[in-house]
């Protein structure tokens, strides 16, 4: 007697419809026919079968802040700086409530469009000291049977631009911290200057010191050109493999890339792939460009080149519904549409893959155990109802069943407003 049985699911790259069986939260076989019965037995009647959506950038402690009832920008666009400026002064409103309430809606909405793990970045600085950090912790419990969530310490106000930051992050993962953050662009001095190189060493300093994975913020930008050793992503490289943390290091962003002439983006990228770093694309499709007066420029990363390299990339939300984009409903397969039209990524392996960025590759980055289809694996699954990856993002289908460990956290159907059944 299995806990679960799923029936006749379409996985990518099986030539036919195959049974999954799960056991005690994980999967046990994996095969057409499977004899057997279950406890709970589930008809996928030749939908598509995808381990768990991995939402592996997401700002979380800042979700929602605009009234997510009234979507759009309660004024109007700023610059980049400006926007940050405007949530740094509202976030001084925030509430303890405020931010559980707003994370915990957040983690509610992402479940149900069949995201299983998370990677939340989290304000750490003197103005805010620990808030964040132990109220994302809370949650983070709370919900530990729905989503896992990766609480990334985010350093909004700088890492080296006060000698008592140090000590803060340090504190940050005795309460519950477990990635350290980097934002090289956020590090401004007394006299005006950004110092990123700076705060990249800093920032490998305390991940090594604490034995911790590295995410940074890093080439946010899009000026007109840029020198392979003016990439802030180059620089991150060289540091990874010259202090031998290949593999524990992701890169957020990296738009700067995109404006690289075609010779330096091609060393750029073989010096990524050198140092095994994880990319995230994130949909700055909204953000940057809006200063061009004409030819505007997408804002996004060398994603097919990157991809071609073998590099591990993914992409994910990064800002929902909060100061910086009042966009977002926390759902993979929408970013995934909005990155195949940003990327020019629409032929059937290409939106096949943008599927696999978003759950294979984003588990990756986080380092997560036991991830996948395969026997053995975690029974963190969804059920999309498609046929194909690529039907899933061009249809935005449905999620008809989400699992998390083997247990239904969701159930999505569409009802037809004309025959008022399920459709």
């Amino acid at each position: 007697m299995f806990d679960l049985l799923l029936r006749e699911v379409n996985i990518e790259r099986e030539p036919a419809p195959v049974d999954v069986a799960v056991n005690g939260g994980v999967i046990v076989d994996r095969r057409p026919d499977i004899d057997g019965s279950a406890l709970q037995e589930i008809e996928g009647r030749g939908r598509l079968l995808i381990p768990g959506f991995v939402e592996s950038h997401l700002h979380l402690d800042i979700a929602l802040m605009n009234d997510w009832q009234v979507p759009g920008r309660p004024e109007p666009y700023l610059t980049h700086y400006g926007l940050n400026e405007s949530m740094e002064r509202r976030r001084r409103d925030f509430t303890e409530a405020d931010i559980e309430n707003r994370a915990s809606t957040a983690l509610e909405m992402a479940a149900r469009h069949g995201v299983t793990a998370l990677r939340a970045q989290c304000h750490v600085d003197r103005e805010v000291g620990l808030k964040h950090v132990k109220i994302l912790q809370r949650v983070k419990e709370k919900y530990a049977d729905l989503v896992t969530v990766q609480i990334v310490t985010f350093p909004q106000q700088g890492l080296i631009n006060h000698s008592d930051n140090a000590d803060l992050f340090r504190e940050a993962f005795r309460v519950g911290a477990d990635v350290m953050g980097g934002a090289s662009n956020l590090d401004v001095l007394e006299n005006g200057r950004v110092d990123w190189k700076g705060h990249i060493d800093a920032a490998f300093d305390l991940a090594m010191e604490l034995n911790v994975d590295l995410d940074i913020h890093a080439d946010l930008g899009i000026p007109q050109t840029v020198s392979f050793n003016e990439l802030e992503t180059v620089y991150i490289a060289q540091k990874t493999i010259e202090r031998g943390y290949e593999g524990r290091v992701t890169v957020g962003h990296a738009c700067t890339l995109g404006v690289a002439l075609p010779d330096v983006a091609a060393e750029a990228i073989a010096l990524i792939k050198e140092a095994d770093l994880n990319i995230i694309s994130q949909p700055d499709l909204y953000r940057l460009g809006r200063e061009d007066t004409h030819n505007v420029r997408r804002g996004l990363t060398r994603v097919k080149e990157l991809l071609a390299a073998g590099v591990n990339v993914t992409y994910a939300s990064n800002n929902v519904r909060d100061a910086l984009r009042p966009m977002g409903n926390f759902d993979l397969l929408e970013e995934g549409l909005i990155l195949a039209y940003g990327a020019h990524m629409d032929t059937v392996e290409e939106l096949n893959t943008i599927v696999r960025m978003s759950t294979y590759n984003a588990a990756q980055a986080l380092c997560l155990p036991n991830y996948g289809l395969e026997p053995g694996c975690k029974a963190d699954f969804v059920v999309l109802d498609a046929p194909s990856p690529s039907a899933a993002i061009v249809g935005q289908v449905q999620k008809r069943y989400v699992f998390k460990n083997g247990r239904v956290v969701a159930a999505n159907e569409m009802v037809s407003p004309f025959c008022n059944v399920p459709v």
